[in-house]
């Protein structure tokens, strides 16, 4: 083979087109751990930590991070990395399985076209507050968060992660070497000025800023609700990251180090700052805790870390996008999607900037849908087809694959979806923070997981195999795996 031919081949295992062969993958399981661990340790478990705070104080607050998190993260792993670190498959051509080729792109436009846009969004208006605070504090005058330059230092971040991203996950390793351990030092230098004028005792003893309702139950409830979105959250992106890893345990298990150690840490470390600096807004912290100096470095490191996270998930989204709107997309330059894909996050900054303040709606939001995919993901791949695929029906065309459904939906799995989401939005609504009484017991995320599993399983045993849809195994019988592209354990 040609060196251009094997370079052709070689960027289009890496950016999702085939799956990735054992030897073409990059991590093992402390490669995948630190790089979880930088994604984690990333600006977003600030807002995080600091959201928390509004409804619990510290102590409340680690029980309900900690509780959140690992509930999260561990569905939100079981339900991507497993497949897709075993198979080395790109997320959404993964889903396939479950949604059909045309369902899998509805689902990518939710979950990740939607809401990775409202990511970008979020993190750039905090590095563009982050720089604000910095001009602020250099001149010593009151912050404006809603000046100009708050604007312009969004839209230069978005920039400056569309051109790292389009260097591929190389370069996301080395941005990510680079920044999470500044991130921790800050952090660290954080929980020293607070640990300077604060005993342990006092700490935990701080009160919620802004808890909405009487009942305590009920914001910590809302807490945990938060810290299981966060979990839930990653769905749409780690099963990408996976992708890279050498096996399916070394996709999984790395996650409970990184993404809720880390991320938990983290947070915690936030929820103090918020608690005993009267603010749930990270970039005031920075400015606020320890002085003109410490304030300048970190609002600094702030505002260049946002670009870690905003280039993983803009990476992983891209290259799921490429996989399922279709040929005629596949052909545009990589680094043209990647700009194209910016101009909707851009025009969020400049007409919604009010997104960044309302974060804890936006991240609460998410989770109705992520836990009922997570459930969906769980019930088809570990029950119904028993972990196990076939690669050449993921890949076949839909008019050839028995995974094309109904016109290339699966109406079931899409059924399940809606149950999961409207089950989350009864029992508890994100954006009035309205509740039954089985919140206070169940949370929301938990009921809708469970629902959308049950019903997806349930009509598939019924419906789907004897329709003949999805190709899933009957009795005993096994899908094939094809031979040589599943990583062996």
């Amino acid at each position: 083979m040609s060196p251009s031919r094997e370079e052709e081949f070689r960027l289009s295992a890496e950016r999702g087109d085939t799956p990735l062969l054992p030897t073409e993958r990059v991590w093992g399981f402390w490669g995948f751990a630190y790089a979880n661990s930088a994604l984690a340790v990333a600006t977003w478990v600030f807002l995080i930590g600091g959201a928390t705070a509004l409804f619990v104080g510290p102590l409340q607050g680690i029980a309900a991070i900690i509780i959140g998190n690992i509930i999260g993260v561990v569905l939100a792993a079981s339900s991507t990395c497993v497949p897709c670190g075993k198979y080395g498959v790109e997320q959404f051509t993964f889903l396939r399985s479950m949604f059909g080729i045309n369902g899998s792109r509805l689902v990518h436009i939710l979950s990740v076209v939607i809401l990775t846009m409202g990511w970008l969004a979020v993190l750039g208006l905090m590095c563009g507050r982050a720089l604000d605070n910095l001009q602020t504090l250099v001149q010593q005058r009151p912050a404006d968060n809603n000046d100009w330059l708050v604007t312009a230092g969004a839209l230069l971040a978005i920039t400056l992660a569309a051109l790292v991203a389009m260097r591929g996950p190389d370069m996301i390793r080395r941005l990510s070497a680079v920044i999470a351990p500044s991130l921790i030092l800050i952090m660290l230098a954080l929980m020293y000025f607070i640990s300077q004028r604060y005993s342990l005792s006092e700490l935990l003893a701080m009160p919620p800023l802004q808890p909405p309702f009487g009942d305590q139950r009920i914001n910590f409830m809302i807490a945990v609700e938060i810290n299981i979105a966060a979990g839930f959250s990653w769905w749409p992106y780690i099963g990408n990251l996976s992708r890279l890893c050498s096996n399916q345990r070394t996709a999984f298990w790395p996650n409970l180090v990184g993404i809720f150690g880390a991320a938990s840490l983290g947070e915690i470390v936030s929820l103090f700052a918020a608690s005993t600096l009267g603010s749930s807004d990270p970039t005031a912290w920075m400015r606020l805790a320890g002085g003109l100096g410490f304030g300048v470095i970190a609002l600094s490191f702030l505002a260049l870390a946002n670009l870690t996270g905003m280039v993983n998930i803009l990476y992983t989204a891209v290259i799921g996008l490429r996989q399922l709107a279709g040929e005629r997309l596949r052909r545009v330059p990589w680094g043209l999607l990647i700009g194209l894909f910016c101009v909707i996050p851009v025009a969020i900054v400049l007409c919604f900037p009010g997104i960044y303040d309302g974060f804890f709606i936006f991240l609460v939001w998410t989770s109705a849908l992520n836990s009922a995919l997570a459930g969906i993901g769980i019930a088809d791949y570990f029950f119904l087809r028993q972990q196990r695929l076939n690669l050449r029906h993921l890949y076949a065309a839909q008019a050839r694959s028995p995974l094309r459904f109904c016109k290339g939906f699966n109406p079931i799995a899409l059924l399940a979806l809606a149950a999961g989401f409207a089950i989350y939005v009864v029992v508890f609504n994100p954006q009035t923070l309205a509740n039954t009484t089985f919140f206070t017991f169940a949370t929301a995320s938990l009921p809708s997981c469970l629902l959308a599993g049950l019903v997806h399983y349930g009509l598939s045993r019924v419906l789907a195999t004897r329709l003949g849809w999805g190709s899933y195994p009957q009795g005993n019988e096994r899908t094939i795996e094809a031979a040589g592209l599943g990583a062996k354990d």
